[in-house]
């Protein structure tokens, strides 16, 4: 059911899937289309503890992510300013994804004294020099793109390079351009058509359990599983 609910509010360009070993651990990644962090891909964990929907969930970033609300050491996501205090029927751990969307792109997110900041370095060179912040923004999204294929042990949403046919149009724009354009305008142009392409296409998953990839799932733009022909496919089965 909370799975169920899940599909409901994902955002767009944000994919999860439960793991194969507990239904209490979703793995799960966001392709960032704007906003300071833009053209980065991170992955993260949400994790339901034993007692939920008792108790609250916690959220990790899996990726290295340099953002005042996330913990520099563990990838903890602050979830205290959505949940204050846990409202067992009121609130469900699907909230979490959709409060991790907006931390990319809400300037309250990055500055509000409201909002406890886990990394206190992020929030105030956000707030005393928002050039330097902006530039270590882009370099954490560079990065993410550098580490995307390196999937976890048991992750069931698992990254690969892809066909070379791909590859070679990507290479063809990324070399493509004005030449007396900056590296910052050639990025952006990238970027702006990266996204614009890729956000029409579906998105192929490979869900697997070790070595052995178990099945391959077909996302349409918004996240929804499609099958070979592009059509809605029927509801998941709810998970107790």
């Amino acid at each position: 059911l909370e799975y169920e609910r899940m599909q409901d509010l994902l955002p767009s360009g944000m994919y999860v899937l439960p793991c194969f070993d507990s239904v209490l651990t979703w793995q799960g990644a966001i392709f960032v289309r704007q906003g300071l962090y833009k053209g980065g891909v991170f992955k993260f964990r949400l994790t339901l503890p034993e007692e939920y929907p008792d108790e609250g969930p916690d959220l990790h970033f899996t990726s290295d992510v340099f953002h005042p609300m996330v913990d520099p050491n563990t990838g903890q996501v602050e979830l205290a300013s959505l949940f204050p205090e846990w409202r067992p029927g009121r609130d469900f751990a699907a909230f979490a994804l959709p409060h991790l969307h907006r931390a990319f792109l809400r300037r309250e997110y990055f500055a509000s004294s409201a909002r406890p900041a886990l990394n206190p370095e992020a929030r105030q060179l956000f707030i005393s020099d928002p050039a330097a912040f902006a530039e270590r923004a882009r370099a954490c999204a560079s990065d993410s793109l550098l580490h995307v294929h390196e999937n976890a042990t048991g992750s069931t949403l698992q990254f690969t390079k892809g066909p070379a046919e791909a590859h070679d149009t990507i290479i063809k724009h990324l070399k493509a351009g004005d030449s007396s354009s900056s590296l910052e305008e050639r990025k952006s142009t990238f970027v702006d058509w990266f996204c614009d392409h890729y956000a029409h296409k579906r998105t192929r998953v490979g869900v697997a359990q070790g070595e052995a990839e178990a099945e391959t799932i077909l996302l349409d733009a918004k996240g929804r599983f499609v099958d070979s022909a592009g059509y809605p496919k029927p509801p998941s089965p709810r998970l107790q």
